[in-house]
């Protein structure tokens, strides 16, 4: 990647500021960001779909484990396709698939082998993500061997790095969160509108035993978790976009990026002038 060839203003940026630079990267490119999801989103639903209603009972926690999958898939996908674009070239689903099939095998084992270690609760993998979450940038990216993956991951999370991911992490994750539970409404709303079939707020009964109804919901309820997961889906890539921004700040501050540039624009000015 060369510095002097990204498309987006080499400078810091805070976390808010990464998240604002996501959402615009996702307008521009909606449509091959919205092709590149429903490659994972689709099989993981149909999959997720089997499964809960083939199961019928406690079907959140497989289901749990078939998306962190698809996710991981699609967060390696992303990166391998909206990286290059931010360097100047254009944006593909092929270009996207056939650079995380690259490397899909040692990716895989890696990347689960992060979620299943702080899978147990969302803290833990926080702590790990915050350490480990730019895996798909280092390999698909800068294409690290994988002796170095674990020395360039340390790298990242040096001069205060691992701290400053862990807020940022936070910080999006429970942006995700947020506008997933009001996408999630929103599917809920329109499903008992057009279809009188609402999926939780409108099916749960408003008794003494509410708490109940509602763990039965996340545990055993299919249709609760397919539209759960949609509105995860829906959302993620802006989230993952954020963090990819994240990981460019890092390397701003770490590698000095924005002096770099800065040098470049100064040395080419002097040498138009000597000209």
């Amino acid at each position: 990647m060369k510095v002097e060839d990204c498309i987006v203003t080499v400078e810091r940026r805070t976390t808010g500021g990464c998240i604002d630079l996501a959402l615009v990267f996702a307008r521009q490119f909606a449509r091959p960001l919205l092709n590149l999801t429903l490659c994972f989103a689709v099989p993981c639903t149909v999959l997720v779909w089997f499964v809960s209603t083939s199961m019928r009972e406690i079907v959140l926690l497989p289901c749990m484990l078939i998306f962190a999958f698809f996710n991981m898939l699609l967060s390696g996908a992303i990166v391998a396709t909206a990286g290059p674009q931010v360097f100047g070239v254009p944006i593909s689903t092929r270009v996207a698939l056939k650079g995380l099939l690259s490397r899909i095998v040692l990716y895989a084992f890696l990347g689960m082998l992060m979620r299943v270690t702080g899978f147990c609760m969302v803290f833990p993998l926080l702590f790990v993500m915050a350490g480990c979450g730019h895996l798909p940038e280092v390999m698909f990216l800068e294409r690290t061997p994988l002796k170095h993956v674990s020395e360039r991951l340390s790298w990242l999370s040096k001069g205060g790095g691992f701290s400053r991911n862990l807020g940022r992490l936070t910080t999006i994750t429970l942006t995700w969160f947020t506008v997933a539970a009001g996408v999630f409404i929103m599917f809920d709303f329109l499903s008992g509108l057009l279809l009188n079939h609402p999926i939780f707020f409108g099916s749960i009964a408003w008794s003494p035993d509410i708490f109940e109804a509602v763990t039965s919901k996340f545990i055993d309820d299919p249709s609760f978790v397919i539209v759960l997961q949609m509105s995860l889906w829906v959302t993620y890539p802006i989230a993952r976009l954020a963090w990819f921004f994240c990981y460019l700040d890092q390397r701003i501050r770490n590698e000095c990026w924005d002096l770099e540039l800065q040098f470049r624009v100064e040395a080419a000015r002097l040498e138009e002038q000597m000209a």
